[in-house]
């Protein structure tokens, strides 16, 4: 049976400072007469029962008290918020077409997810101001403003859950230098609590710390990324973590009569491999001038995979190079069931990872990576701030029972001035090269979006 899908997003290594407890203030998000959050003695957190995957803070980590908690929305369903949804569909199709352009044209898999983006970048810009601020939100969701933004990103929070039929759980974290050389801005932390549900800490960044917040991501994302943080530099004050973890099985699971070895695909050079392919007959089917592919449901029909298959002569270059947010969200809203489809899906497992700074600075946001330019005066006034790096890695596994996926972020900050057969069917082989997305079907929007070129490679 299949075990899990999992997003898994880990987001953002922050050179702030130390991270104390919160005294009361408003939730605008103007943060005017925000103060220091550096009142109250921390507090240790209790151990965890050990147990496979787990994390367990070691003795050296406290959680720093907070009287501020998580507030889920009333309503979780964001359909109704059309800007939202066409903002975030926009970036979702933008950064995945500007994140894997280099490793697709050199024929190899890729995997990202947006999602995991939105919610590391969605709290930094919780820190920004000025041009920053409206270079984040202009990219991140077509210029909705910072209190709509985060309303809509709680309620992703909130919608988080588990049920019998599949699983699905957002996690942050945020972690902070135990030292006093900058402070965050109460109203920073409050939103990072309140909004997005983040657990804090604080620690000394040592390797001991690396350590720990590797295990938090391995725990978050089931063991399908061990780790996301190499080294802390003495610059890095602080790391805010997120994970998104989703279980589920196909609502038709594939039988050992409907696998094949040694079927022949083709890569985008015109060399050959073998795979194992699964073959099944599916009943919503897609296509738009330059594509044809199918929708898989998983069990409870809240997520879909959604394969994607360029037409012969149309490179998988060149077809992902013309996609648009439009052209996407038409092809997943034109689906049909007017046809019986004859599908035949690849197996394939890889690893999958990339730097994001030149995407995200080709996407609009560039202040944010300038030293001189950047404003994260609401993260903290201490300080100046800018993000000197963002990397993400995934891993996705498709096989005969589900899928399993999981993705993470890190954004880290430095500070300022220091250097870091019949008629009325289809028959959809997937042959060749071609893309897929793993879709929310109560929104439309993608929370993986990858292409497979080589379905051996792992």
């Amino acid at each position: 049976m299949f075990k899990k899908i999992l997003s898994a997003v880990v987001a953002m290594t922050l050179v702030l400072g130390m991270m104390c407890s919160c005294s009361e203030s408003s939730s605008t998000g103007d943060n005017k007469n925000s103060s220091v959050v550096n009142s109250l003695p921390p507090t240790k957190t209790e151990p965890e029962t050990p147990n496979n995957g787990s994390f367990t803070p070691s003795e050296d980590i406290v959680s720093p008290t907070s009287q501020y908690q998580f507030l889920p929305a009333a309503d979780s369903k964001i359909s109704s918020d059309e800007q939202f949804l066409i903002g975030t569909n926009e970036f979702s199709v933008e950064f995945f077409k500007n994140a894997v352009k280099a490793d697709l044209e050199n024929g190899n898999n890729t995997l990202v997810s947006a999602e995991s983006v939105l919610f590391a970048l969605g709290m930094t810009a919780n820190g920004a101001k000025g041009e920053t601020l409206k270079q984040m939100l202009k990219v991140l969701c077509k210029d909705m403003d910072i209190e709509t933004f985060n309303r809509n990103m709680n309620k992703l929070m909130t919608s988080a859950q588990n049920n019998s039929e599949f699983k699905f759980s957002i996690a942050n974290s945020v972690w902070v230098r135990d030292n006093s050389n900058m402070t965050l801005t109460e109203q920073f932390a409050k939103n990072c609590k309140e909004l997005y549900n983040a657990d804090m800490f604080k620690a000394p960044f040592d390797d001991s710390t690396a350590q720990q917040m590797n295990g938090w991501v391995n725990e978050k994302t089931t063991q399908m990324i061990p780790s996301i943080i190499d080294s802390l530099d003495d610059t890095t004050a602080a790391v805010l973590l997120n994970c998104i973890a989703f279980e589920a099985e196909w609502e038709h699971k594939y039988t050992t009569d409907d696998v094949r070895k040694n079927a022949e695909f083709t890569r985008p050079d015109g060399s050959k491999t073998t795979c194992e392919k699964m073959y099944s007959e599916e009943n919503l089917y897609i296509s738009d001038e330059d594509s044809q592919g199918f929708i898989k449901k998983y069990k409870g029909g809240k997520f879909a995979f959604m394969a994607i298959l360029p037409n012969e002569g149309v490179s998988l270059a060149d077809y992902v190079k013309s996609m648009t947010a439009e052209k996407f969200a038409k092809l997943y809203a034109g689906r049909t069931d007017e046809y019986k489809v004859y599908a035949h899906l690849p197996k394939f497992t890889y690893d999958y990872s990339a730097a994001l700074n030149d995407t995200l600075k080709q996407m609009g946001i560039t202040d944010a990576f300038d030293p001189e330019s950047a404003d994260f005066s609401a993260m903290s006034e201490t300080q100046q701030l800018f993000i000197s790096e963002v990397l993400h890695k995934t891993h996705i596994q498709l096989d005969e029972d589900g899928t399993k996926a999981a993705a993470a972020t890190s954004v880290k900050m430095d500070v300022m001035g220091i250097s870091p057969m019949d008629e009325k069917a289809k028959v959809v082989d997937i042959n060749r090269a071609f893309a897929y997305a793993i879709v929310d079907t109560e929104t439309g929007l993608p929370v993986f979006m990858g292409t497979v070129c080589d379905p051996s490679t792992k």
